[in-house]
Order: structure tokens, then sequence, then C-alpha cells
């Protein structure tokens, strides 16, 4: 996967947010949607097909931003973060609870994916533990960035909302990492 797919995901939102401060919740969404869109046509010319996270993150841009037209409300489209954020919640803490933490299934399952100087590291018990650490954590984290997240679609500015969506989760995801070691 190429850095820039994580940038794409961003592009909807910025557009929606600025599109929202300036107009209405309903050309906010017709923007957003088309940069989805846009997306979508970047990661087909890009990579040669359209990935399962474009997919998703369209197919939840239509799910909310649809809401956000039919009520001519942003607080619906900006609710698709805090939905995404408690579904990972639920599937970090579930699969901790199985006995099967994330974190150490995904560096199984993608370690061809890793470079081969890492698989030692990876396979160190310390790490393994820490991996562990982080799969539960970062399940409440999820859950507290959901509600920080939700808190202020509905309080505060459409910028407010964006500066917690996007550096929030960098400072959740920091806060996680720490507290695990």
């Amino acid at each position: 996967m190429d850095w820039t797919i994580l940038l794409l995901d961003f592009a909807p939102v910025l557009v929606f947010v600025v599109i929202d401060s300036f107009s209405n919740a309903r050309y906010a969404v017709v923007g957003a949607v088309a940069a989805a869109g846009m997306e979508i046509g970047y990661s087909l010319y890009a990579f040669g097909e359209i990935d399962a996270f474009s997919y998703v993150a369209t197919a939840l841009i239509l799910l909310f931003g649809g809401l956000s037209f039919k009520f001519n409300n942003p607080v619906y489209f900006k609710f698709r973060p805090v939905a995404i954020g408690i579904a990972l919640a639920i599937t970090c803490l579930v699969s901790y609870a199985m006995g099967k933490p994330l974190l150490v299934i995904a560096v199984e399952r993608y370690s061809q994916a890793i470079p081969p100087q890492f698989h030692s590291q990876l396979q160190d018990p310390y790490i393994q533990a820490v991996l562990r650490r982080v799969s539960l954590y970062m399940g409440f984290g999820l859950i507290a960035q959901a509600i920080l997240v939700g808190w202020a679609a509905v309080r505060l500015s459409n910028w407010w909302w964006l500066a917690i969506r996007t550096v929030g989760f960098y400072v959740m995801l920091t806060l996680v990492v720490l507290i695990s070691q």
C-alpha cells in the first residue's frame, strides 16, 4: 500500500469542512462525495485496482453523507469517524479477549510486507508483549477518541472537529504506544 492512500481519506473530509464552513451541509456532502470519487479514480489509476480501504471509506461517506444530505445536517457526516472508531475498538477488544490480539495477528499475516531485517525483532517476546498491550489499549483509546470526536461534532465548530478528528487521533496513538511500553 502506498502512503498516499492514507492521505486520500483526508481529502473528502477536508472538502466537506471547507464547503460546509462557507455554504451548507448539502453542498458539503456533494463535495465530499466528489472527492471520494476522485479517490476511487486515483486508486484505480495509481494501483491498477480499487482497494478495500477505498471501497469502505467511500461507502461510509455515502452512508453518512446521505444522512447529512437528507436531513441537511452536517452532524451525521461528522459521525463517520465515530462509527469507524467504535468498530475498530470492538475489533481490538474482542480479538484481545479471544487471545488473538489484532496487532500480533497483523504482524503474522502481513510479515511478507515487513522488511526481513525486522522479522527477528518482531518475534522477540518483549515486542510481542508490547504488540498485545497496544492491541488492548488501542481498543480503549479508540473508544475515547470516538467519544471526543462525537462530542466535537455536536458542540464545536467544523475546524475544531477536524483538528480533534485528525491531530487527536495521532495524539491518542502516541499515548497508547507510550503507555504500552
